[in-house]
């Protein structure tokens, strides 16, 4: 079953951002906010796991506290790397004007900024009851098994970030191109550490 549930993240995961770039005419600085705010309510998530564990299990929190550390400075540098690759891809950005329209972008009459913010933290909480309350993983985890991966992908998408806005200094594709990427690259990580 979590199996399963796995492929069905996975597919929506690809399927929104590129829905978006091929119907609805979003830019890949859209598609990144996207992105941004799965990233943060993974954050979030990351630190409820470890709560639950620390508490639990009586551990110190210590550990906690310096991965949490480490997790804030590289999601700011990633959230750095992201407005920098963007402005040279897409010169003459205007990012408050773009983030204003992202959160009021309507879709059937309704503002996303009032479903979308929701609806990833609606997710994000429902994935870590099922994946992680109701199999009561807190009570066997350790804080390592919990905070390696989170900031192991983080380091990757640093990686990728930079990659980005090195290539751009040189060559600039067209954005779908950025979007089949960061979608395939995204898709293939959820794909490694489902079979792990």
């Amino acid at each position: 079953m979590k199996i399963k549930q796995a492929y069905i993240q996975l597919i929506s995961d690809a399927i929104i951002p590129l829905a978006g770039a091929l119907f609805f005419g979003w830019s890949l600085y859209f598609i990144l906010l996207f992105y941004c705010l799965d990233l943060i309510a993974t954050e979030v998530i990351t630190h409820l796991k470890s709560r639950k564990t620390v508490e639990f299990r009586g551990m110190d929190k210590k550990l906690w506290l310096s991965n949490g550390i480490k997790s804030a400075a590289l999601l700011v540098i990633i959230v750095g790397l992201i407005h920098l690759g963007v402005y040279f891809i897409q010169s003459g950005i205007d990012f408050k004007t773009e983030f204003i329209a992202f959160l009021t972008y309507e879709e059937m009459g309704i503002q996303q900024g009032y479903i979308l913010l929701p609806l990833v933290a609606f997710a994000a909480f429902q994935l870590y009851r099922m994946t992680f309350l109701m199999p009561a993983r807190f009570r066997n985890i350790t804080l390592e098994e919990i905070w390696n991966p989170h900031l192991t992908s983080l380091l990757l998408m640093i990686a990728f970030a930079g990659i980005i806005v090195g290539l751009s200094q040189f060559i600039i594709f067209p954005e779908l191109v950025y979007t089949l990427l960061i979608v395939a690259l995204s898709s293939v990580y959820q794909l490694c550490q489902m079979v792990k």
